[in-house]
């Protein structure tokens, strides 16, 4: 009886670890000479989030997101995923690098909002990897091979048994 219990528990804990948003990733990177040269990511969120934080954040109704608007994004919505690296992470020979977004911009497109925001710096592109994941399983990141624009390099797309996908450069 008390294993029946304890399943049932489990069970139920296991219904509530599934996405509740999902992202499309859609990475724009440029190499030249094996290093980067350009590192933007586009995030474009699900449409049932979107119009949850169109609400939020559309404050003055006019369908876009101005720069007031795109400070209260930043500050209230996307500087919060800091804690986890922003569903991103960067690793160089293996080791998870932080980084800080810059150039970061919401928008509104076909009733979801973007937010698209750059990396700086200069990688070797043959010791850089990207994961792109949420630990806690309630967001889904997406990454397809039409969502890349990669240049002067090759780039792999691998399914993470876990969740996520990584994105890994030939």
């Amino acid at each position: 009886m008390i294993k029946y219990i304890l399943f049932y528990f489990l069970y139920i804990n296991l219904l509530y670890a599934h996405p509740h948003v999902f992202i499309e990733v859609h990475p724009t990177i440029e190499v030249k000479n094996s290093k980067t040269t350009k590192i933007h990511f586009e995030w474009k969120i699900d449409e049932m989030t979107s119009s949850m934080l169109i609400m939020q954040l559309d404050t003055n109704g006019n369908g876009k997101i101005d720069k007031k608007e795109n400070s209260i994004a930043y500050s209230d919505y996307f500087s919060s995923l800091k804690e986890q690296n922003f569903y991103t992470n960067m690793k160089l020979k293996n080791r998870v690098q932080k980084f800080n977004p810059t150039n970061f911009k919401a928008t509104i497109e076909n009733h979801k909002v973007c937010y698209s925001f750059d990396i700086k710096g200069n990688y070797n592109i043959k010791d850089l990897k990207f994961y792109f994941r949420d630990e806690t399983f309630f967001v889904a990141m997406i990454l397809k091979k039409k969502f890349m624009k990669i240049t002067g390099v090759k780039a792999i797309i691998k399914p993470l048994g876990t969740g996520g996908y990584e994105l890994e450069f030939k």
